[in-house]
């Protein structure tokens, strides 16, 4: 009961979390870009592009919070021993490596055109470093995620 409480509320939780992160990518961040292009008519030619980047980097973490959101289900379920968890795991997997091709893809642009201030540099670079660190920690869990369902299966087969 606990547990379907628990995920429950973390459902609920990231399904909100989905919603406000849509609000931004639909208003905020189109508002916000023509604000900034108009304070800066010299880099407004840049508004597009980091307009871009900036809601493809939220759409990763909108695949990301999808496919948790389907694994809590397989977990309260008690199914996440199954294939069906290793597809989503792979979905958290490409979700992190794209958010960080997509901080990658902004240092890129950003290093031809007008370059930002060191400090959101570095937060960029740290997006790289975490979506391929988190990639590389979801590769572990899946190789354990891939072991225990093996384990599992063995065991129901000698019960």
């Amino acid at each position: 009961m606990k547990r379907l409480l628990v995920t429950g509320v973390l459902r609920a939780l990231l399904a909100g979390a989905f919603g406000v992160i849509a609000l931004i990518q639909v208003v905020v961040l189109p508002l916000l870009s023509g604000e900034v292009a108009r304070d800066l008519p010299a880099e407004a030619y840049m508004r597009w592009p980091i307009l871009t980047f900036a809601i493809l980097g939220l759409g990763c973490v909108q695949v990301g919070i999808v496919c948790t959101f389907l694994l809590l289900g397989l977990t309260s379920r008690d199914e996440v021993f199954t294939p069906q968890a290793l597809r989503w795991v792979d979905g958290l997997t490409l979700a992190f490596l794209g958010g960080g091709t997509v901080c990658l893809a902004t240092i890129v642009y950003q290093s031809f055109t007008v370059g930002g201030p060191p400090l959101w540099m570095f937060m960029l670079l740290c997006g790289v470093a975490m979506g391929v660190g988190l990639a590389l920690l979801m590769r572990v869990m899946r190789s354990l995620l891939v072991q225990a369902t093996g384990l599992r299966t063995e065991m129901e087969a000698v019960i």
